[in-house]
Formats: structure tokens, sequence, C-alpha cells
């Protein structure tokens, strides 16, 4: 597998752990050896601990009980051996678990990605939601 192939899978391992918050597949797709980052629409999260049990859990999955996240517009620049940069456009469709209302956002997402161990990693994701 070449490394758009080998990101191409990352992406969509990324994107099924952020709609089934499984702990061992979101942990799966993060840099294990760097230190994480994510910034969402209005708040910081740094450590993978963080990201996963304030963000993910804390979050995104107290307030929907259930998440699409769709990617459009996948764009993939590696910039060289250990590092690439994916830039993308996202819609979700939700669930919330309150009233059971459906509910989405869209905008953009920017991932800094690594290889770490042969293998394309997460390092830093900074999404933001779009006015309309």
């Amino acid at each position: 597998m070449n490394d758009i192939e080998q990101i191409e899978e990352l992406i969509q391992r990324y994107k099924d752990s952020i709609s089934t918050g499984n702990k061992e597949n979101f942990y799966s797709v993060w840099s294990q050896i760097q230190h994480c980052s994510l910034i969402s629409i209005d708040k910081y999260f740094e450590g993978i601990e963080s990201i996963f049990k304030d963000f993910l859990q804390d979050t995104i999955h107290r307030i929907y009980n259930k998440i699409d996240l769709i990617l459009e517009d996948i764009k993939i620049n590696i910039v060289n051996n250990e590092l690439a940069i994916i830039v993308f456009q996202y819609h979700t469709e939700c669930i919330k678990s309150e009233t059971l209302e459906e509910y989405g956002i869209k905008g953009i997402e920017t991932q800094m990605i690594i290889k770490e161990n042969n293998e394309w990693k997460i390092l830093h994701i900074h999404y933001s939601k779009s006015g309309d």
C-alpha cells in the first residue's frame, strides 16, 4: 500500500471512530509518541486522553446518540516522508440525545499527520463550523 492509500485508510478509520466512539479504534489512529492536540469549534484539547474523554465521550457522544461524519473534497498534501496535511469539507448527520431531533453541522477540517513506525497517525486536528 502506498502513502496515499495508507492515508485514505487512516481517514476512513478516523471517520468510523468518531461515529462509534470505540476507544481502541480511536486511539489507533492517533500518534502514541508525539503530543496530540485538537481544536474544535470553541475548545482546545491537549493529549490523547483529553481528546478521547473530554471531546469524544463527554461532548460528542453525550450530546448525540448517533453521529455520522460525512467527508467531502478530501485533499492530501504529503509534505515529506514523515509529514502530511489533510484538508476536507465535512458535515454531520446526528440525532440529539435529549430530544431525538435530527441535527447537523458543516465546516472544514485540517489534520496534520505524521509517520510513526511506518504508519500514518494523527498529530493535530483543527476544525471549524461554517456559518450556513
